[in-house]
């Protein structure tokens, strides 16, 4: 076994427990945050498929696992959005008097479950995108990963505006075809708007983490 495939290994196994921890918290606590068990369940996927993907061994199985590493892709920027289902009312409240402090240990437990799965998913986001350069050979050749990195940030764009915003899963992707025209029909400027947000916010993950990574 070589040292890439141990590194790689190691990687794999350090992002599943921590997968697995923070998605303990949320079951012993019981807090109402089951989706982000399921939301960050599909970008561990993402990121498991890229892996698959890099490994040459059957075109056949490198092209599938590709395709689904790219279909689900979107779902690791996608948990950003999950932010909205926090509540400021739980933490603090504010009134003429001053601001008083929710002391309560397992509301900030909460806060960092949250952080935490969304920060695991944005690194996930990275991590998949650079399996995705090295199964194409495109990794470390600055140009194409700049013009990749630009289609996948669209890609994300779109899909985050559309699951969020109209509901529809990754593997309606069989079904997107046959909507595809009418959604583009009733598109207004500003959801246009929107997934530029979601793309230039994937392009930024992609360039911070790819900073990081260099340093």
């Amino acid at each position: 076994m070589n040292k890439s495939l141990v590194n790689d290994l190691k990687k794999i196994f350090t992002y599943i427990l921590f997968y697995v921890f923070i998605s303990a918290l949320i079951i012993h606590f019981d807090f109402n945050r089951r989706y982000l068990i399921f939301n960050a369940g599909l970008s561990l996927t993402a990121y498991i498929f890229s892996g698959f993907a890099t490994v040459k061994k059957h075109a056949l199985l490198t092209l599938l696992s590709l395709c689904i590493a790219v279909i689900f892709f979107p779902n690791a920027l996608y948990m950003f959005t999950d932010y909205i289902h926090i509540k400021t009312s739980e933490y603090y409240s504010a009134s003429a008097a001053g601001v008083l402090y929710n002391m309560d240990y397992l509301n900030w437990v909460k806060l960092a479950v949250d952080t935490g799965m969304i920060t695991l998913s944005m690194v996930l986001s990275y991590e998949t995108f650079v399996n995705i350069l090295k199964a194409l050979k495109c990794y470390r050749y600055k140009i194409a990963g700049f013009f990749l990195s630009l289609f996948m940030s669209v890609i994300s764009g779109f899909a985050i505006y559309i699951g969020r915003f109209l509901r529809l899963n990754s593997w309606d992707i069989f079904t997107l075809p046959s909507m595809f025209r009418s959604m583009l029909a009733s598109f207004e400027t500003n959801d246009y708007y929107l997934m530029g947000t979601f793309a230039i916010f994937q392009f930024f993950i992609i360039l911070l983490f790819a900073n990081l990574k260099n340093n």
